[in-house]
This record gives C-alpha cells, structure tokens and sequence, in this order.
C-alpha cells in the first residue's frame, strides 16, 4: 500500500510539472508546427491490466507524462494529452479531442499481459488501410527500434487487426481513422513475464519509456531539439508503400515445424535439434519445447529473425521422458508442433 501511494504521489507531481497546455513550438523556420496527441490508455473505472497491485491506467499516465515532457524539449511540435486525470473517457471521446486539436497523429499508450502469461515483448498495432497503414507502420518502427535497442526488450512486430465487420478492430484506431487522424497503439512491455516486468518497477524505467516514445516521435517527424543536441531533420524514416487493399491479420498457425535430432547425450540430459519451420503469412517469433508430449513447456525462446531453420540445444533434465516435443509461433501467436521426439 506505501509503494501504491508513492507512485499515485509521483503522478501528481508530474502531473503539476508537466502543464496540459502545449507548447507554442516556433521555430526560425515558417513551417507549421507538428501537433501530436498522446493517449494514456485507460482510466476512471477503466483499470486496464490489473495483473500486479498497480493498474495499467497508472503506468500509461506516468509514461505519457514523461512522453509529453520529453517532446517538449523539441523545436516546432505542439503536444497535447487527451487527459491528465484519472477519468472515464470514451474511445470516441478521445478521437475527438485529437480532431479539435488538429493532430497530426495520435499515440495510444498501453501495457499488455497474456492469458498463459507466457509473452513479452513490445509491439505495435496499427491502421489496416491506405496512407494511415503506411504512416502507422513507420512510426510503430520507430518505437520498436528504440525499445530493442535502448530497453533491450524482445521486437513482437507492427501489426493490424480486423473485425467480425471487416474493419480495425480495436476502437482507438477505428475512431481515429474516421476522423483521418493517423493513430497507433503502443504496448510497450508485458506486466505479466519475467522478461519484461522489471520495466515498470521504478521511475527511472518508466520515464526511459517516455523518451524512447518521444524519441520515435522526434525521428519520425524530423524533429530538432531547442539545445541543438539532437537533430533529426536530416533522419529518413521507413518509407512504407501504401496498400492497395485492407492489410488483414495472419488468423493461421505456420505451416510446420520439422525437428530433426542432431545430438543427445544420454549423462549429460542435453539434446541438440535442429528445427525447420515456415509461415508465408507473417513472421516466426518464438519456440518452445516439452518432454511430457505437451502437458508443459518450456518459457518461449526467440526464434532467429528472418530464418526458417536454427539449431537448438536444449536440457532434458532428469526424472524425465527421453522424448521432445517442440512448438513454433508466428507474429499473431498462432503455434505448430513438431512430430515428438524418442531419444
């Protein structure tokens, strides 16, 4: 409960240091300043992931506070939050304030859990159709670039979602696109692994996350900082074509996964196995493997970007069956498993 009230405490404090009106974003320059929006997921009775004693609401206020004071270090960028307390606020509602505001995009901030809790990692889910597909796309490259390679978290891709009415399936996204405001959800961590969770355990943590949101902000929009420290004006984004149809998401398993023992040493417990696998619809993510056919298995482990085929070694260990069974699963969680194993 002390921890609980200190990080209420801390928000508050941000919250009175980092005032909702945006700044005037003048530069020397007469082009128009950048307007962004960012959203704190959730709120009021919206709890959010209510996996560990503080509710995801919380952590996205703090990373948009942290977000919204890092842009503001930037030259020529007008930064607004749709709200600052801690109240029920409509999908629609929150669409709308980015449309009065004129926005040139809209960042929905979010924290993600899985039912197994077997996940983690960042990922980005973006429009599905024409110019707001590609625009997502890049920037959502942004954020999975700065969470890679400054937070060190696993890259679960950009992806879309469709639904049973043939359109974006989650709402922030369907309500931006109506408006025509380029709009993407950001789940920057899972609260619920081991992997991720000590991301969300300090301060210091959160506020890396709100410079690294800023600063895939900053890159995409050729942003400059007031103090000359940084300078993207001259940085090129991934340049992504826009579709010609409605980028649907990939509701199959791969097609398979081929394990083939190479080597097992029988004292030692370890095994070593090569596995084939392939997915012509999305990419490979991770893999996991059992030696009770399937009861239990082991924590994922990532699958090597890009590859079909990769060599494992992994531990049997003992009391167990000298049988393996393996699984792969792509961009959208979908599993396939390997014959089993007798070793």
């Amino acid at each position: 409960m002390k921890k609980f009230v200190v990080w209420i405490l801390s928000i508050a404090l941000l919250i009175t240091a980092v005032i909702v009106v945006p700044v005037s974003g003048k530069t020397a320059s007469a082009a128009e300043p950048v307007v962004v929006v960012i959203d704190p997921g959730h709120g009021g009775n919206n709890l959010g992931t209510d996996y560990l004693p503080i509710a995801e609401k919380f952590y996205t206020m703090q990373v948009a506070l942290y977000m919204k004071q890092e842009l503001e270090t930037y030259d020529n960028v007008v930064v607004y939050l749709t709200h600052t307390e801690d109240v029920d606020m409509s999908l629609e509602e929150r669409a709308e304030f980015a449309k009065n505001v004129n926005a040139d995009f809209l960042f929905s901030l979010h924290f993600n859990m899985s039912l197994p809790h077997t996940l983690y990692g960042s990922e980005v889910w973006i429009p599905s159709t024409g110019t707001l597909y590609s625009q997502g796309y890049s920037v959502a490259n942004e954020f999975l670039m700065q969470f890679e390679q400054v937070m060190g978290l696993f890259n679960r891709g950009i992806k879309t979602k469709i639904g049973s009415k043939g359109t974006d399936y989650y709402g922030i996204i369907k309500q931006c696109s109506l408006r025509e405001i380029p709009a993407v959800i950001v789940e920057h961590c899972h609260v619920d692994n081991i992997n991720d969770c000590a991301n969300i355990q300090s301060q210091d943590k959160l506020k890396a996350f709100g410079i690294c949101d800023a600063t895939a902000v900053a890159r995409y929009f050729g942003l400059v900082k007031k103090d000359g420290t940084q300078d993207y004006r001259e940085y090129a984004p991934l340049a992504v074509p826009v579709p010609e149809a409605r980028v649907y998401n990939d509701t199959t398993p791969p097609v398979y996964l081929e394990a083939v023992l190479l080597n097992y040493n029988n004292i030692s417990r370890y095994a070593t196995v090569e596995l084939s696998s392939f997915d012509a619809e999305s990419p490979l993510q991770y893999y996991a493997f059992s030696t009770d056919n399937g009861l239990t298995w082991s924590a994922l482990q990532p699958w090597d970007k890009g590859q079909t085929t990769m060599t494992v070694t992994v531990n049997i260990g003992y009391g167990k069956k000298d049988t393996l069974l393996f699984k792969v699963m792509n961009l959208y969680d979908g599993a396939t498993n390997s014959s089993l194993l007798n070793l």
